[in-house]
C-alpha cells in the first residue's frame, strides 16, 4: 500500500477511472467529545502501482496539548486535517463498538480529481489547522464544504482552506439539496437528542450556551451533525442524479446508551429543594444574616455566574454570549454572600433577585433562551432565600 508520506507529495497526480470517494459516517460515542458522531472522507484507488485506501480525517486534535483545556474553554481550540490508513481509522471505532456507514460519492472522474487536489492541497501543513466552531466549522460541515467545492464548475483554489463562508460556498453550489430534516429546529433542539443520554453534560451544555443557539437552523446548517450530513447527501441531487448511494454499513453500532433518572440534576436539585425549604421553614423565625445551607446556595450559583461571564465576555465562543442563565446565575449572589452583614445592601440586593427570579419562573417559557428546567428547582431555592434575606434584614433594620 503506498505510505502517508508518498501520498502526500502526490498533489498532482491523477486518480484511475476506477477511483472511489466515499464519506464515512460514524455513530455517536459514550464520551462527550465523540458524542455527535463524527465523519469523514475515504479514498480508494491505485497511485503508482500501489493500492490506497486512506481516511482525510478532519477531526484531529491534540488533547496532550498543556493549554487544551483553556483553549478549549476560550474557544481558541484548534482541529487539522490529518490523512489516515482506513484499517486503522475502523479498528478504533470497531474497538469502541461504533458503527460506521459509507455512502460513495456519484462524482465525475472531473469532481474526484478536484476534491483529491482539495484535499491533497488542504492536508499540507500551512492549511491544515483550522479554528474548530462546533455549529459553524467542524468535521462534518467541513465534508459539505468539500463536496460544493469540487462539484462546482470551475476550480475553487482561491478560496483557501481557513474558513470559507456558507454564502460564499452557495454561490459557486451546483448540488441540490433536498433538506429532509424537520424546519423550524433550534441548533439548541438539534444536539439534545444526543445530550438526553448525558443529562449532567446537558445541563453544564445549556447553561454555558446562550440565546445564538436557540436561533432556528437554516436548511444548510444542519449539517453541522454527522448523522444529518448522511441524511441530506442520501437525498442530495448532482446533475439531475443522486450525489451519494445509499449508506452502507461498515461496522455495525454495538454501543447502548442508558439514562440515570435517579441522578440526573432534575432529581438532584428537586431533592436539596425539599431539603431547602424543609430547613428554611424549622429556621423561619431565626433572624440570622445568614444560615450555612443558604450560603451553600449562594456559592455554587455565584460560581456558575462567574463561568457564564467568563464564557459570555472573555472568550471567543460566539454561542455563549446573551445567556439570561444569569437571571438565576447572578454575581449578586456572591455579593449577598460576602456583604451579608450590611443590611441595607442585603435588601436591596435581594429584593432585586427575587423580582428577576420571580420573573424568570413565570416567563420561563416565553424566554428568548430555552433554559434548563432543572433551573426551575434551583430558581425556587434562590427565591426562598432571597425572601428570607430581605425579610431578616428589614426586621434586623429595625
Amino acid at each position: 500500500m503506498l505510505t502517508l508520506s508518498a501520498l502526500a507529495a502526490c498533489g498532482l497526480a491523477r486518480l484511475t477511472p476506477s477511483a472511489k470517494f466515499s464519506v464515512i459516517t460514524c455513530s455517536p460515542g459514550p464520551d462527550l467529545y465523540s458524542l455527535f458522531g463524527h465523519s469523514a472522507f475515504r479514498l480508494q484507488d491505485t497511485l503508482g502501482g500501489k493500492p490506497v485506501d486512506v481516511v482525510f480525517n478532519y477531526g484531529v486534535f491534540d488533547a496532550f496539548d498543556d493549554g487544551f483545556y483553556v483553549k478549549f474553554a476560550r474557544g481558541k481550540l484548534d482541529y487539522r486535517l490529518q490523512a489516515e490508513y482506513f484499517e486503522y481509522f475502523l479498528e478504533g471505532y470497531a474497538q469502541e463498538g461504533r458503527g460506521v456507514w459509507e455512502q460513495e460519492l456519484n462524482f465525475t472522474p472531473l469532481q474526484k480529481q478536484r476534491l483529491f487536489e482539495l484535499l491533497q492541497a488542504n492536508v499540507q501543513e500551512d492549511n491544515c489547522v483550522y479554528r474548530y466552531d462546533f455549529f459553524m466549522d467542524n468535521c462534518s460541515s467541513r465534508i459539505r464544504d468539500m463536496v460544493i467545492r469540487a462539484a462546482a464548475a470551475e476550480p475553487t483554489d482561491r478560496m483557501g482552506f481557513r474558513f470559507v463562508s456558507l454564502d460564499t460556498l452557495l454561490a459557486v453550489n451546483e448540488v441540490r439539496f433536498n433538506h429532509p430534516c424537520k424546519q423550524g429546529t433550534t441548533y439548541r433542539q438539534a444536539i439534545q437528542k444526543y445530550l438526553d443520554f448525558q443529562p449532567w453534560s446537558d445541563f453544564g451544555i445549556d447553561i454555558a450556551l446562550g440565546q445564538p443557539c436557540d436561533r432556528v437552523i437554516g436548511d444548510y446548517g444542519f449539517m453541522f451533525l454527522p448523522d444529518s450530513l448522511m441524511r441530506e447527501f442520501e437525498m442530495a441531487e448532482l446533475s439531475g442524479q443522486l450525489m451519494c448511494g445509499r449508506p452502507v454499513e461498515i461496522l455495525p453500532n454495538r454501543t447502548q446508551f442508558e439514562i440515570d433518572y435517579l441522578f440526573a440534576p432534575v432529581t438532584v436539585f428537586c431533592v436539596w429543594l425539599i431539603v431547602h425549604a424543609a430547613i428554611s421553614y424549622r429556621r423561619r423565625n431565626v433572624h440570622k444574616n445568614l444560615m450555612l445551607h443558604e450560603g451553600i446556595l449562594l456559592s455554587v450559583t455565584g460560581l456558575i455566574s462567574l463561568l457564564v461571564l467568563f464564557l459570555w465576555f472573555l472568550t471567543d465562543h460566539t454561542t455563549t454570549q446573551y445567556n439570561w442563565n444569569v437571571l438565576w446565575a447572578s454575581p449578586i449572589n456572591l455579593l449577598l454572600l460576602f456583604l451579608n452583614r450590611k443590611t441595607n445592601v442585603v435588601r436591596l440586593a435581594a429584593f432585586l433577585q427575587l423580582l428577576a427570579t420571580i420573573a424568570m419562573l413565570i416567563l420561563f417559557a416565553w424566554l428568548p433562551q430555552s433554559l434548563h428546567v432543572a433551573t426551575i428547582p434551583i430558581t425556587l431555592m434562590l427565591i426562598i432565600t432571597y425572601f428570607r434575606l430581605y425579610r431578616n434584614a428589614r426586621i434586623i433594620e429595625r
